[in-house]
């Protein structure tokens, strides 16, 4: 029987965690088609190297290298989006059934959130 990935399990901070990191290099490169799909499958391909690439990046909540104001301005709205729809899993007690799953529902329902 596999377990379910509840919304406060470690797979869904990491996931949300890769989108804002590598979505932040990704932005910040110019890279904005399909920014959430692209980053976390870079993160998938690679988790090991965004574990490493982690430890040197600035946080989550800093903007890092992002200088455009339309950047800057996605960027925040991303963390925003994030949170709310971690906030309403959370309060639905969604659970996911695989990773692909998990995955598909945050690049399905983020840009719902007027990214």
């Amino acid at each position: 029987m596999a377990l379910k990935i509840k919304c406060n399990d470690d797979r869904v901070r990491g996931a949300t965690s890769a989108i804002l990191l590598i979505g932040r290099d990704l932005l910040s490169r110019g890279e904005t088609e399909d920014l959430i799909a692209t980053a976390l499958a870079e993160y998938r391909a690679d988790p090991k190297s965004f574990k490493e690439n982690k430890a040197t990046w600035p946080d989550v909540q800093e903007l890092g290298p992002l200088v455009k104001p339309a950047h800057v301005a996605y960027y925040k709205n991303l963390i925003s989006a994030i949170a709310a729809l971690v906030e309403k899993w959370t309060k639905a007690k969604r659970q996911f059934n695989s990773l692909l799953e998990l995955d598909n529902a945050l690049i399905e329902q983020l840009p719902s959130y007027k990214l």
